[in-house]
C-alpha cells in the first residue's frame, strides 16, 4: 500500500471516529431529552390526575348538596301539606260552628 493512500485512508478513519463521537453525543442528548420528556409526561399525568380528582370531589360534594337541598325542600313540603289539612280542618269546624250558632 502506497503512502499516500495510507495517508487518505488514515484520514478518512479519523474523520470516521469523529463523526462516531459527534453521533454518541448525539444520542446522549437525545437520551437526556427523552429523560426530560419522560419526566414532564409523568408529571403531567400527576397534574391531570389531581385536577381528575378535584373535579369528582367537586361534583360529588355538589351532588350532596343537592341532595341534602332537596330533602330540606320535601320536608318543608310536608310540613306545608300537614298545615294546610289542619287548617282546612279548621276551617270547616269553623264554618260548621257558626252555622249552628
Amino acid at each position: 500500500m502506497s503512502e499516500e493512500r495510507f495517508d487518505r485512508l488514515e484520514g478518512q478513519l479519523t474523520q470516521l471516529i469523529q463523526a462516531v463521537g459527534t453521533i454518541q453525543q448525539n444520542m446522549g442528548a437525545m437520551n437526556q431529552n427523552i429523560d426530560a420528556l419522560r419526566e414532564d409526561v409523568i408529571a403531567l399525568r400527576h397534574r391531570i390526575d389531581s385536577v381528575e380528582g378535584s373535579q369528582q370531589i367537586i361534583i360529588r360534594e355538589g351532588f350532596q348538596s343537592l341532595m341534602s337541598y332537596n330533602d330540606d325542600l320535601n320536608y318543608e313540603l310536608s310540613d306545608t301539606t300537614r298545615q294546610t289539612r289542619l287548617l282546612k280542618r279548621r276551617v270547616i269546624r269553623l264554618e260548621r260552628k257558626d252555622k249552628e250558632d
